[in-house]
């Protein structure tokens, strides 16, 4: 028989609508505008390209749900709401991408005047791509942050929030350039179309604008979270803006003139490799601070709650998996599902624990703390009863 566990739900925790905050409506009003300025591109491909367009559309929705697969996987200690998740994506996709094809036209038609077609062509991108887009979706999380301030904890928050804003801005801005290939082929709307998409996902895929958006959202969120000082905290915040800055600047710089084409591929994979390496050390930096987080919350919690041995197992993807598979030789073929549950309810209690501490509330009389520590309970007593004849018996003591 199974132990019925209760969602633990807060009032206004999930949602993003926020009638009374003026940001709420300039995050309105800019996304009606994104919505009018891409959707007058749309609307005539649909039209003209439609075969096109909806293949780059079929593509372009398996990298983004790829990648919200992977970023779902990265904040291990906290869900973030589907909501404001939406919001990111959106003002990513509408807002920063519109206001970045205004800003990129117009400076390229600069350069252009300036200096001729020539530089503009291989300089343009390195130059307009990272200095309009990269601060449009950094905004977007600012915009989060004054919107829904309550849903950003820790660093990792910016770091996915932020991942979100650069994932719609890549999957709408593929979309553009899909249009654009296909339009520009004079043999074939689809091959056109599906040339430059496979080759954007593909090649540049891995590493691109939820890379960048991600780190400078790390730095948001660390200036808006962290207890140090104001220099240290918006110090962080500006160098890790720079650092996303300058890795659009190096994946976007042109190859020289001099490199055999067979190189160029190499030397592309190269770039996108220390890229990717550079977001993941800063990745396993949050992550572990995040660890942290946990134990510091967590600390002082009966075993019935959480066991040394659990406490550890929690660390990161790895030993979290480990200790599912170890769960099959003491709970059997249930084990793995037994413990993913309990590592799922022990997160959802560090996060009520978290907010009762902040609104400075009794844990003890705090509902949604009362319910996940229940569900923790639940879960342990399905775990005890499914153990496997002949197994040491070790229930967790108060």
């Amino acid at each position: 028989m199974t132990d019925q566990t209760t969602r633990v739900v807060v009032e206004g925790q999930g949602t993003f609508v926020r009638v009374r905050r003026p940001a709420y409506w300039l995050y309105v009003g800019l996304v009606g505008f994104g919505l009018v300025h891409i959707g007058e591109t749309l609307t005539g491909a649909v039209r003209e390209l439609s075969t096109a367009l909806w293949i780059a559309i079929l593509l372009n929705g398996a990298l983004a749900a790829v990648f919200i697969w992977i970023l779902g996987r990265m904040d291990l200690f906290e869900r973030e709401p589907a909501a404001v998740r939406a919001a990111a994506f959106i003002w990513g996709g509408l807002v920063a991408t519109s206001v970045a094809i205004i800003a990129n036209n117009n400076l390229l038609s600069l350069l252009t005047k300036m200096y001729g077609v020539p530089f503009a062509t291989k300089w343009g991108p390195a130059i307009a791509g990272p200095l309009n887009e990269e601060w449009v979706k950094t905004l977007g999380v600012v915009v989060l942050v004054l919107i829904v301030r309550e849903h950003f904890h820790r660093s990792l928050d910016g770091l996915i929030y932020g991942a979100f804003c650069g994932l719609g801005f890549q999957v709408v801005e593929n979309l553009t350039y899909a249009i654009n290939f296909a339009v520009a082929n004079p043999n074939s709307d689809l091959a056109g179309s599906l040339s430059i998409t496979i080759t954007r996902i593909l090649v540049g895929g891995p590493w691109s604008h939820p890379i960048y958006s991600g780190v400078a959202g790390l730095g948001v969120a660390f200036a808006v979270t962290s207890k140090r000082s104001p220099l240290v905290r918006y110090g962080v915040a500006c160098g890790l803006f720079l650092a996303a800055w300058s890795m659009h600047l190096l994946w976007n710089l042109p190859m020289p003139d001099w490199l055999p084409d067979i190189l160029v591929v190499f030397a592309a994979y190269g770039k996108g490799a220390l890229i990717l390496v550079f977001f993941l050390v800063l990745y396993r930096y949050a992550l572990h601070r995040d660890w942290q987080w946990f134990g510091d919350v967590m600390d002082g919690q009966p075993e019935t709650i959480i066991t040394p041995e659990e406490m550890s197992s929690m660390r990161n993807l790895r030993t979290r998996k480990r200790a599912r598979k170890q769960a099959e030789f003491v709970y059997g073929t249930t084990g793995k599902k037994l413990v993913s549950r309990m590592q799922r309810a022990q997160t959802d209690l560090a996060d009520a624990l978290a907010r009762t501490r902040r609104a400075r509330q009794n844990p003890e009389t705090a509902m949604d703390v009362v319910v996940a520590s229940m569900n923790v309970r639940a879960v342990r007593k399905e775990m005890e009863a499914s153990r496997l004849p002949g197994v040491r018996q070790n229930v967790p003591s108060e």
